[in-house]
């Protein structure tokens, strides 16, 4: 099957198209599902754990990202499957996101729901060689309303998909990963 450049292999879709914003690559894609993923990958020069010592301290992203306004963990400061939190974003509404998935240190997910409209946000981290960790940021738009609020917030979603991965490099590569 043929993909974008930095799609990850088990996105089961076809290209749509893909471009760099800012130093990350930015890709989206139409899936079989009816669902539109956008995703942003970026390559640091860390473990895979130090990594997701930050990701996973998802309540300490405002300190890092300029994506993220706040995030209130409404049911325990760790990250765990089932967990709650609302997060702010700029020139976006408040959400709430229920982690789906998590394996540690390799991947989390985590979704958010309104009528008609179902959010999912993965974060997957790789690490192909010891000391060298991938990371795929991937936001996907399903149900009803998802193409249309997709297609709609396609600009904004992209551009803080690069932002979160220029950020998170920026974080673990400068030596924060372990305060986290």
């Amino acid at each position: 099957m043929n993909r974008a450049p930095g799609l990850s292999p088990n996105a089961d879709a076809s290209p749509v198209a893909q471009r760099a914003v800012g130093s990350a690559p930015v890709s989206f894609v139409r899936q079989a599902s009816h669902m539109l993923s956008y995703d942003a990958s970026v390559s640091i020069a860390a473990t895979r754990e130090s990594v997701w010592r930050v990701l996973a301290a998802v309540a300490r992203w405002p300190e890092w990202t300029p994506t993220v306004i706040s995030v209130e963990p409404l049911d325990g400061q760790s990250l765990t499957l089932g967990g709650t939190y609302k997060i702010v974003q700029p020139r976006l509404r408040p959400a709430t996101w229920v982690v789906t998935k998590i394996e540690p240190p390799r991947r989390f997910a985590w979704e958010s729901r309104s009528p008609g409209l179902l959010v999912v946000a993965d974060h997957i981290i790789e690490e192909p060689l010891p000391g060298r960790s991938n990371v795929v940021l991937r936001v996907s738009f399903s149900g009803l309303l998802g193409a249309p609020i997709g297609w709609l917030v396609r600009s904004i979603t992209e551009r803080y998909l690069a932002q979160e991965a220029a950020a998170l490099k920026r974080r673990v590569e400068g030596g924060n990963a372990n305060e986290e």
